[in-house]
């Protein structure tokens, strides 16, 4: 893999509040090897690809903390977890994988998935047997009997000691996250959008274990108790916030709690039920709550709490990608910042990750990166823009012509 240098291209870094203009940046071993202003004197190594940005901003590859890349398609879920759905699912993921780094999405973090597939899945885009993200696991979220996603292969836990037990067992999975189901959602007919499923004493027990055993605790979270009691006992990022009240928000903010709002996903699958395409129950309670859901997201800004990007995508009727393009125009829309839509999407997810290697551009950092048309800075949707993505260093999307 040859070295190569993208020049008089303008730079989202991550950290600057502008964007640095009319860069050299060189890529060598899969490493960004240095950022510089271009300068008449620059001159290429001989086996080094040229490549000319002019008119191109170069962001880091974009992080989707919420994806759903092998969920059960629509017509799956009345079988729910089967060896067959298992297979399709799996398999849907090696198109849905292709569909984020032709969006430039590089890293996701697993929204679960019902089964353990996924693992199989991120080891073939390691390998690079398939084009696909970085992927972080969450083996199966943990419900409650009756609980959000029960029907769709979620760990079925109730009490603190089951909920430990259900924790312990998916970090012997593999997991490098645990994904606790604590309010109902859109996703099961037999829930309420504002149903508190998890106890206080439950919560505890959950973020308490994948603490201890030294992972991170996410979790599926609608209302304002759930979210106080989840951000009390330490949760590392509250998943939607959709009934969230302005206190809540403010204390998301003091005890520096992300939020992962997946504004587009409601918004879609009211666009998909007006059409008849998704079950009814799940329009009706999207529909109810896409107001809410956005006076929630404002009271987060206004609080200043960090906004973490995420989709909820995945599904057939809401293919991962361009949901991630979705969102971030959404969230513009709904108030926050263009440098601060892009953050959301690139340091802040790398930051909630742990992982400081990515969504930055400076020496040193993996080349996961998304060179596009125009300005996001200006103008978000320029994100779109697609021109080059690169994965550790190699150019896996190139929609201008060979270096």
């Amino acid at each position: 893999m040859r070295d190569k240098a993208f020049i008089h291209v303008n730079v989202f870094d991550g950290d600057s509040d502008e964007l640095l203009k009319d860069r050299i940046v060189i890529v060598a071993e899969g490493k960004i090897a240095s950022v510089q202003p271009y300068t008449q004197t620059f001159k290429a190594g001989k086996e080094m690809g040229i490549f000319d940005c002019t008119g191109m901003t170069m962001t880091p590859g974009l992080i989707d903390c919420h994806a759903n890349i092998v969920g059960l398609i629509t017509a799956e879920q009345q079988y729910g977890v089967t060896p067959r759905t298992i297979a399709s699912s799996t398999l849907r993921g090696v198109f849905e994988g292709q569909n984020c780094i032709n969006a430039g999405v590089t890293t996701i973090r697993v929204d679960t998935a019902g089964h353990h597939g996924t693992y199989a899945l991120r080891d073939a885009f390691d390998e690079g047997s398939f084009p696909g993200p970085n992927m972080i696991m969450p083996g199966r979220a943990i419900c409650t009997t009756c609980g959000h996603g029960w029907n769709f292969g979620n760990h079925v836990a109730d009490g603190p000691w089951e909920v430990r037990k259900a924790v312990r067992e998916e970090i012997m999975a593999g997991a490098d996250w645990i994904k606790l189901m604590i309010t109902g959602g859109a996703g099961t007919a037999t829930e309420r959008m504002e149903d508190q499923q998890m106890c206080r004493e439950e919560i505890c027990a959950g973020v308490d274990e994948a603490h201890s055993r030294g992972k991170k605790c996410y979790a599926h979270l609608t209302v304002s108790k759930a979210i106080r009691e989840a951000v009390d006992a330490g949760l590392d990022s509250v998943e939607h916030g959709i009934l969230m009240d302005e206190a809540t928000a403010c204390m998301l903010a003091e005890k520096g709690t992300r939020l992962v709002p997946t504004l587009g996903v409601y918004r879609r699958l009211v666009e998909r039920g007006e059409k008849g395409l998704v079950p009814d129950y799940m329009y009706k309670k999207s529909l109810s709550v896409i107001g809410k859901h956005a006076q929630s997201f404002k009271y987060a800004v206004k609080a200043g709490v960090t906004i973490v990007a995420g989709t909820d995508s995945g599904q057939d009727w809401f293919p991962l990608g361009t949901s991630m393009h979705r969102e971030l125009e959404i969230m513009n829309e709904e108030g926050l910042s263009n440098i601060e839509v892009l953050r959301s999407a690139t340091v802040n997810a790398a930051e909630l990750l742990d992982k400081p290697l990515i969504g930055r551009i400076r020496e040193g950092c993996n080349a996961d990166l998304l060179i596009v048309g125009g300005n996001p800075m200006h103008n978000i949707s320029d994100i779109r823009n697609t021109k080059y993505v690169l994965k550790d260093g190699k150019i896996l999307v190139n929609r201008v012509s060979a270096g």
